[in-house]
């Protein structure tokens, strides 16, 4: 063994022949036509590539849970996936703008941490702007991964596949018994198969977007928390009261709740992903 990370898309198109050829091959033994046996195989193989790489892509941002007390990026949070030669990987438009003002909000509680004056709310806010910060990342990533999907679903109309379905279970029914009517049954059910893992990949894209909309809207109100303490802070010239950083410290958390909901999603698209 050399120790060498292998390719993810080379990994993606290997899992993709092998279970295709594994369909193939079932296709076979149920008793389907050889001229139906490619175009079996061929669809599980490309519904299995493009998951695999959206599950490779994801997995470029998985994070972790932080424990109290220090950054996130300094507790284990992966940085975002590695951009190719020219900047990041395009991201689809609906998620555009939440990564937008995530960033926003990046720089905007950056700036409060210049400003404060107060040791302790300055370290305070430099915690949780190096979090922002992660978090933005990782947002990022993720919509990166919201592309891979579309990229996987593209060009595919499901109420076609519906219909396809319809159709070769009618031609099935009125074929006789024989070799014609398994290859119909078994194009039918390959149809069936590749609708209902799009529709699956679909709502688990819905479910992603949500979750990076609502992780972004958290990070804005993180801050404006931090506006508001800084604005505190400064009224109190005398630095009489006392420094409560229990709101801010709720944002992070919701933040982090985000986060968490994201890498769910992760796992349920590797489950769709080794679903046969």
């Amino acid at each position: 063994m050399t120790g060498r990370v292998r390719n993810p898309r080379s990994a993606a198109a290997a899992a993709g022949a092998v279970l295709g050829a594994a369909g193939a091959a079932t296709a076979v033994l149920a008793g389907a036509a050889l001229w139906s046996v490619p175009l079996i195989g061929l669809t599980i193989g490309v519904l299995t590539w493009g998951t695999h790489t959206a599950v490779t892509y994801l997995d470029g941002a998985s994070t972790q849970a932080p424990a109290p007390g220090a950054p996130w990026s300094a507790r284990g949070a992966a940085p975002s996936a590695e951009a190719p030669p020219g900047g990041h990987r395009p991201v689809p438009a609906d998620t555009r703008p939440w990564l937008t003002r995530a960033s926003a909000a990046s720089a905007k509680l950056d700036r409060h941490r210049r400003d404060a004056t107060d040791p302790t709310l300055a370290q305070a806010l430099a915690n949780a702007s190096e979090n922002i910060r992660s978090a933005v990342d990782q947002l990022r990533a993720r919509a990166a991964a919201v592309g891979v999907i579309d990229a996987t679903t593209a060009g595919t109309d499901r109420e076609a596949l519906r219909r396809d379905e319809h159709r070769l279970k009618k031609e099935a029914t009125a074929a006789a018994p024989g070799p014609v009517r398994e290859a119909k049954l078994a194009s039918a059910r390959a149809v069936a198969e590749r609708r209902d893992s799009l529709t699956r990949l679909a709502d688990l894209r819905d479910h992603m977007t949500a979750t990076l909309e609502t992780t972004a809207l958290r990070l804005e109100a993180a801050a404006e928390r931090g506006s508001m303490m800084v604005s505190l802070r400064a009224a109190d010239e005398a630095g009489t009261r006392p420094l409560d950083l229990t709101a801010l410290g709720d944002e992070l958390e919701a933040v982090q709740a985000g986060l968490d909901r994201l890498d769910e999603i992760t796992r349920l698209l590797r489950d769709e992903g080794t679903t046969p």
